[in-house]
């Protein structure tokens, strides 16, 4: 009935074999699976439901959410999920009520609402009602949308589902679903069913303490979710999509061509590692170009991989078919959810970076598809701009015919059709020599630059005292010879839009190391430094790291600054970017990098990080230039800071304060703290193409070469 989507129906059950042969008979024939999940029954639920055909879930924890999940992972072959009691309450042939708005993209969830459709007299008690009510109201005064009941009839899209992260393993289950979806930005519908007495007796309005743990626990489950940090993305999914296509390192299962040259074990922890790689750069591209990514696994379930690989990208199984049928799968499944331009890659090709995924996304603004050719034969990217079935349909897929038939294919169908540069995958013995030559840097310094040639040289210097690292300077318009001399001594160079803030994120964009470090151009990274880093972002909770700030000057005025700006690091959690802020290039990229400020650019970061994790300061110290300090006067410098901070604090706009410190007049520093302006800093990445568009504005310099994500 609903083509090329598999329909899973799970049914919670705790004793109920006297009901559930009739809600199994009602269920209509076009479901594809039904699973029932024994609860811990003490009567013969299991055996009628095998009986009847159904696939018995074991799982002997109590609780109707622990039952949903363990429902889930069963049918991790789904396309769409219905839940439904086993008590006979519901009505299994107004099922399609609920699958139909999903099949036809309409919706992600839909709930059976018992209150706008016909209840049986005593269906729902008054408590049940009023329950409810309460429920409904404290979601619409506190996430703004109107629902009418928590009824547990109800259809989810599998993609959808895993994306919200259900945890809740009792009765908090259905309005949990319920607000996450809200939250995740899913499109909720509601739809009248019909509501019945139930068979037999309720184990939660049936008895005074079942109605005191339910009401109890919702009203619980509202407050946490309310209280809950917000999540860093959610299932809102842009007009470019990225879909990477992975499978679990299961040792014996992934990887086998390799096996007799790794091992077992080798293949696994070499594909663990492409995957990380191939994780990061989707991470990379999502922070620098507004795209949205998603994981695609095969093997594992979501546990597991969020266990291996913590990523915050949306993981969700492939499903079974062949290749083919699992890549239309998931591409139709991105357009349903309102993608524009949607690309799929592997995790085989190390080579891949941000700027091919990059330009991949650009070429389907004018082409029907784009095509990565793998020197295999086969191709390592595949990008499309409507859903093309056609190109996944009777293809030999693992033979070097793949790219040819895929291109005859398109020829056959009219599309235009785009490839990239050919490159080469890690499938054999011989490939692994590629991975070693395109496996990432362990960190990436980044230096921000305006006319700095004068400290350029000494400060790469320092920072290439260290294997494993690369160094790139983002210089924003330097009329001097900063861009040469940084070439010179070793570093990456290139150029952006003039603005602290700005320059890093385009660096952040470029970078290839794991870990990221911003340091400012007339500060000294102290010896052993890149350890230190690693150290720090190793310690539980750690997401942003810093050194303890040193002045290069006898005067002692200075030791003063110092010592109050390290007490404030370590009391405080409150580094400032003179400091060499350093991070984990996934979770600079999850927080969406540096806010887009005119300064106070790092003072704002800190302070976002700090509602996610710790903040370290390192034992060793970074050495700072005086030269702020020595131009401005020591006191006159500090109180400037100061005052800027506190009408940061006060909502004055960073733009007004930059203009009245940049005159350095006390005058109008005091008048900066006595008004009063909102602002709302923009947080916006860097986007790569809007990186390369901000160059075009900066004035041609030849030594400053242009970005390795640009064009």
């Amino acid at each position: 009935m609903f083509d090329k989507l598999r329909i899973a129906v799970i049914i919670p059950a705790l004793n109920e074999e006297r009901s559930l042969p009739r809600v199994l008979a009602a269920i209509p024939d076009w479901v594809d699976d039904v699973f029932v999940v024994d609860n811990g029954s003490a009567d013969g639920t299991a055996v009628v439901a095998s009986e009847l055909g159904a696939r018995v879930i074991a799982e002997p924890r109590r609780g109707y959410g622990a039952a949903c999940i363990a429902g889930i992972d069963a049918a991790d072959a789904a396309d769409i999920l219905v839940f439904l009691d086993a008590d006979f309450s519901d009505h299994p042939e107004q099922m399609e009520r609920l699958v139909a708005p999903i099949a036809r993209g309409e919706a992600d969830l839909v709930i059976g609402s018992r209150t706008l459709g016909d209840r049986e007299r005593g269906a729902l008690t008054i408590v049940q009602r009023w329950g409810n009510a309460l429920a409904c109201f404290l979601i619409r005064r506190l996430w703004g949308h109107r629902y009418t009941d928590l009824g547990p009839f109800r259809a989810i899209r599998a993609s959808a589902l895993h994306w919200l992260r259900m945890d809740d393993r009792n009765y908090g289950w259905t309005i949990q679903m319920q607000i996450r979806a809200l939250q995740a930005g899913l499109r909720v519908h509601e739809t009248p069913v019909d509501y019945r007495r139930r068979i037999g007796e309720s184990k939660i309005s049936g008895t005074l303490r079942g109605i005191v743990g339910a009401g109890t626990k919702i009203l619980a489950t509202v407050l946490r979710e309310r209280l809950r940090l917000p999540r860093a993305q959610s299932f809102r999914i842009g007009a470019e999509h990225l879909i990477v296509f992975t499978r679990y390192p299961e040792p014996g299962t992934t990887k086998t061509r390799l096996i007799p040259a790794l091992g077992a074990e080798g293949a696994a922890a070499l594909q663990r590692e492409m995957t990380a790689h191939t994780l990061l750069t989707a991470e990379q591209l999502r922070f620098a170009r507004r795209a949205s990514a998603e994981v695609r696994f095969a093997g594992g379930n979501v546990q597991r991989m969020t266990e291996m690989f913590g990523t915050d990208l949306q993981r969700l199984p492939q499903g079974d078919g062949e290749l083919g049928v699992r890549m239309h799968r998931a591409i139709a499944d991105a357009f349903a959810r309102g993608a524009q331009r949607v690309v799929i890659i592997g995790t085989d090709c190390p080579s891949l970076d941000a700027a091919a995924l990059d330009a991949a996304l650009e070429a389907l603004r004018t082409h029907d598809c784009v095509l990565g050719p793998a020197r295999d034969g086969g191709y390592y990217l595949v990008g499309v701009r409507r859903p093309a079935s056609e190109l996944f349909d009777g293809i030999d897929w693992g033979t070097e015919r793949v790219l040819r038939q895929t291109l005859e294919k398109a020829a056959a169908v009219e599309l235009s059709v785009h490839q990239l540069p050919s490159r080469q995958d890690v499938d054999e013995p011989e490939d692994v020599t590629e991975w070693s030559g395109s496996r990432r840097t362990r960190l990436s310094v980044i230096i921000p630059t305006l006319n700095e040639a004068a400290s350029i040289r000494a400060t790469i210097e320092h920072a290439l005292d260290a294997e494993s690292v690369e160094v790139l300077v983002a210089d924003g318009g330097s009329n001097d010879e900063t861009c040469i001399i940084a070439a010179e001594a070793g570093a990456r160079v290139l150029r952006a839009a003039a603005g602290r803030a700005t320059q890093m994120n385009a660096g952040a964009a470029a970078a290839r190391g794991e870990m990221l470090l911003f340091l400012h151009a007339d500060t000294r990274l102290p010896p052993g430094y890149s350890a230190e880093v690693a150290r720090m972002l190793a310690a539980p909770r750690v997401v942003l790291g810093a050194f303890r700030l040193g002045i290069d000057h006898p005067r002692p005025a200075l030791r003063l600054v110092e010592c109050g700006a390290n007490l404030r690091s370590r009391l405080l959690g409150m580094p400032y970017g003179d400091q060499a802020l350093c991070m984990r290039a996934t979770d600079f990229y999850r927080l969406g990098g540096f806010a887009n400020l005119p300064f106070m650019e790092d003072f704002e970061l800190v302070r976002r990080v700090r509602r996610y994790g710790r903040v370290a300061t390192a034992r060793s110290m970074a050495q700072t230039s005086a030269r702020r300090w020595l131009a401005h006067g020591v006191m006159r410098l500090t109180l400037i800071h100061q005052a800027c901070i506190l009408g940061y604090r006060l909502g004055i706009a960073p733009a007004r304060m930059a203009r009245w410190r940049d005159r350095d007049h006390r005058e109008q520093v005091d008048d900066c703290i006595r008004m009063g302006d909102s602002h709302k800093p923009d947080r916006s990445p860097m986007t790569i193409s809007g990186l390369q568009r901000l160059t075009d504005d900066v004035p041609a310099d030849t030594a400053c070469a242009e970005s390795s994500l640009g064009r």
